[in-house]
């Protein structure tokens, strides 16, 4: 049995095949909430009223934003995912102490 599942996405009204490891809830949750947060930029750019733009303009802003925060995520050291294994590994650590 192949491990793999395909969902369908749409984004800036097209249909993108998305394959992800089948089960993998969190990963589609993520996978298209990224599709849905990409359409709304693309939507606000829209209203913004830029005049003759095409959908490649608004794909090319967008991307370009999600870079940029992306950018100044890793400039500012985001250290979420450390905290979250050390609070992790702290609420491990209670559960031994607890039962000692």
């Amino acid at each position: 049995m192949d491990n793999k599942l395909i969902i369908n996405i749409s984004i800036a009204e097209r249909v993108y095949p998305i394959s992800i490891t089948r089960g993998d809830s969190k990963r589609e949750e993520l996978v298209r909430k990224a599709s849905q947060s990409i359409n709304d930029s693309i939507m606000a750019y829209k209203k913004q009223g830029y005049k003759n733009k095409d959908e490649q303009d608004y794909l090319a802003m967008t991307a370009m934003t999600f870079v940029v925060k992306m950018m100044e995520n890793e400039a500012k050291g985001d250290i979420t995912p450390i905290i979250n294994e050390l609070k992790k590994m702290n609420f491990s650590l209670e559960e031994v102490l607890d039962k000692e």
